[in-house]
């Protein structure tokens, strides 16, 4: 959500990816290398490697980044390595689809003409759906058979929402009620 957040606010992000997996392997680290204005990867265990110890390799490769950005952005070319950076892992997965910077735009407009938070949650998850469909239609998305499913499942419970949130609370209390205290999640009832 940091992505979409910072394309609705200007406000800077930081984001885990690129250069940080001794922790968390992702199909869309330079997606993240892309969108964030700070990142960094605090999981880097102290161990010895040929090198030296972890943290300092790390921070080697995070000075490489840093230089290759700068560089970049002094000989007027940050756009294009953006570009490099996201097009190299859009889509490979469907997480990448979402946080590139095409689609966080695109779910950033959905969310702000929206008049409240409800209408924005639809509006967000609607935007997502048919960017990943759009995608696997186009073949540029792979997925599993499982994931195409589970992706239907999504679109057809976005749209089976009622249209206000007062309808859906009504629907969920009716449902589910008998299993959580209203009062204590600001409900009335």
């Amino acid at each position: 959500e940091g992505p979409v957040l910072k394309a609705i606010s200007g406000a800077p992000i930081a984001m885990e990816g690129k250069s940080a997996t001794c922790a968390h392997f992702s199909p869309l680290g330079n997606i993240a290398a892309a969108m964030c204005d700070l990142w960094s990867n605090e999981s880097v265990q102290n161990v010895r490697l040929l090198s030296g110890n972890a943290p300092e390799a790390y921070t080697e490769l995070l000075a490489y980044d840093c230089r290759l950005m700068n560089k970049a952005l002094e000989r007027g070319g940050a756009l294009t390595l953006r570009e490099w950076l996201t097009e190299s892992d859009r889509w490979l997965s469907p997480q990448a689809v979402i946080l590139s910077p095409e689609a966080t735009w695109e779910i950033a407009q959905a969310i702000v003409a929206e008049p409240d938070d409800y209408r924005r949650t639809v509006a967000a998850g609607r935007t997502a759906v048919r960017l990943l469909k759009d995608g696997v239609q186009s073949g540029r998305l792979a997925i599993s058979a499982a994931e195409r499913q589970w992706l239907e499942k999504a679109e057809a419970a976005l749209a089976d929402l009622p249209a206000d949130e007062q309808a859906l609370l009504a629907e969920m209390t009716d449902t589910y009620g008998h299993l959580f205290r209203p009062a204590s999640y600001g409900l009335a009832g």
